[in-house]
């Protein structure tokens, strides 16, 4: 069964020290990601284990961008994950569940790659190509955009046709928005760079990143070898 999107939680904005956000809907076995956006130089830490990042990095001196996920257990519903945070400037998160990506298993990645565009101030975020391992991939986009005065447009391309998942901005000032996105892949070709188009009437520096969901029974690598058995065959002696 394919990866496919469960729940999106209330994005959170804070200008304090600690971010806190509650998680969405979901089963023991789903992959929730965490995606938070800081007006600065500053990553995110979380005392709480079993979150593993993806992409931590900075785009100028006014943008940190963050993504890690974690294989979720029941108790995990609702609970809360407070992030350390600079504090100087707003930090905005919020959390996403997905259900079947587990093809590592358990305990193995939910995904096998990823992209990551790292864009100066501009309207539109930008992503770069991603190569997804199966056609069975689930691919997911997530964006980060420095201001809050904005909504998320068309997304381009057809390769896949996104859904928008999250549309979410801090209530108003210099702030932060987030988008996430995702899209069956369905041939398994290469996403091509490819464009969110925000409503903003002001350009600002903003960040996109792309992986690919793949569920547990597709390894993605389609190299192993396979093993045919056929049943005995019993012939009679002739007399």
């Amino acid at each position: 069964m394919a990866a496919a999107f469960q729940a999106v939680g209330s994005a959170v904005g804070t200008v304090t020290t600690s971010l806190a956000l509650v998680a969405p809907a979901l089963l023991g076995g789903d992959t929730m990601f965490a995606a938070i956006h800081s007006n600065n130089n500053t990553a995110p830490t979380i005392s709480t284990g079993g979150w593993t990042i993806i992409v931590s990095a900075n785009n100028t001196a006014a943008q940190n961008v963050y993504l890690a996920w974690r294989r979720c257990s029941d108790a995990d519903t609702g609970a809360t994950f407070t992030w350390t945070v600079a504090g100087t400037t707003v930090s905005f998160g919020a959390l996403v569940t997905y259900r079947n990506a587990n093809r590592g298993g358990d305990t193995g990645l939910p995904y096998f790659a990823s992209s990551t565009s790292a864009n100066a101030s501009a309207d539109n975020i930008t992503y770069a190509t991603l190569s997804p391992k199966s056609p069975a991939a689930l691919i997911v986009a997530f964006g980060y955009y420095g201001l809050a005065a904005t909504t998320a447009g068309a997304f381009s391309g057809t390769f896949p046709t996104m859904t928008n998942r999250l549309d979410a901005e801090t209530a108003s000032g210099i702030g932060a928005s987030l988008f996430i996105h995702d899209g069956p892949s369905l041939t398994g070709v290469a996403t091509g760079s490819r464009t969110c188009a925000s409503a903003s009437t002001v350009d600002a520096v903003n960040y996109g990143i792309m992986i690919d969901l793949l569920p547990s029974q597709d390894s993605g690598g389609g190299t192993g070898s396979t093993t045919a058995s056929y049943p005995a065959i019993t012939r009679a002696r002739s007399r």
